[in-house]
């Protein structure tokens, strides 16, 4: 198993080029939430890093690897976000789970979630998922079904949209995504000078370029190899790494 030493110290790395970067940027680093992806991540080395190192957010791509590691590290009050792409039969195993669920990618997704909250008066708090790029095959809400889906939105009371996420094409470069993390912060800023039900946050930047990221605008960054380095996937359970 990896050694809790190093995962502390690769985390203490990016919490030092997050600071620079927004320092850098001219914004405050204490506000900016640094999620550590944490799929195929043992239950141990999450306890480990969160006792240790304060690490108290962490990011999940999968329900079925989510609710165990929810369950089993309910005693360390940490805040899970949900950052995979997300079914609509699975939005009742993950109702009330999640501090917040950065996914959320169509309207039809949101009105499971208000259908289920409502049931079970739970209000769920999420960031749109943006497919700037338009990429084709990657999900999220292209800009033009930003505005109509925010509009639904408002009369959904068990949903509450505290921001945009972003997952950037591959690049050869992190520089070329530059441009549409700028984007974003835009289409955000737009978006709430019209008036429109719509958090502040911007979920943008992972392991190659959340530097970057942070100097666009970035409230929230997911990093998974930057912090646990690389892992083998899918799931995992209590005392193992993924196989």
């Amino acid at each position: 198993m990896p050694c809790a030493d190093t995962d502390l110290k690769r985390l203490q790395a990016v919490r030092e080029r997050i600071a620079v970067a927004a320092r850098r940027a001219g914004n405050s680093p204490e506000g900016i939430t640094l999620v550590a992806v944490s799929k195929g991540v043992s239950y141990e080395r999450l306890a480990a890093i969160a006792r240790e190192g304060g690490q108290l957010d962490f990011g999940e791509n999968y329900v079925q690897e989510a609710i165990p590691k929810i369950n089993a590290l309910a005693d360390l009050a940490l805040r899970w976000h949900f950052i995979g792409h997300l079914q609509r039969n699975k939005v009742r195993q993950l109702l009330g789970c999640c501090t917040l669920v950065q996914s959320l990618d169509s309207v039809r997704l949101a009105e499971e979630f208000e259908h289920r909250g409502g049931a079970e008066g739970v209000v769920t708090r999420v960031l749109l998922q943006v497919n700037l790029a338009r990429e084709a095959g990657k999900h999220g809400l292209d800009e033009t079904e930003l505005r109509p889906c925010l509009e639904a939105l408002a009369g959904m009371p068990h949903l509450e949209p505290m921001g945009l996420m972003l997952i950037p094409p591959l690049a050869a470069s992190p520089a070329e995504n530059r441009p549409l993390y700028r984007s974003l912060q835009k289409v955000s800023a737009t978006l709430r000078e019209l008036g429109y039900p719509l958090g502040h946050h911007l979920s943008m930047g992972m392991s190659d370029d959340f530097d970057l990221a942070v100097e666009e605008g970035a409230t929230i960054v997911r990093v998974g190899t930057a912090v646990f380095g690389p892992r083998r996937y899918p799931l995992v359970g209590p005392g193992k790494e993924g196989p």
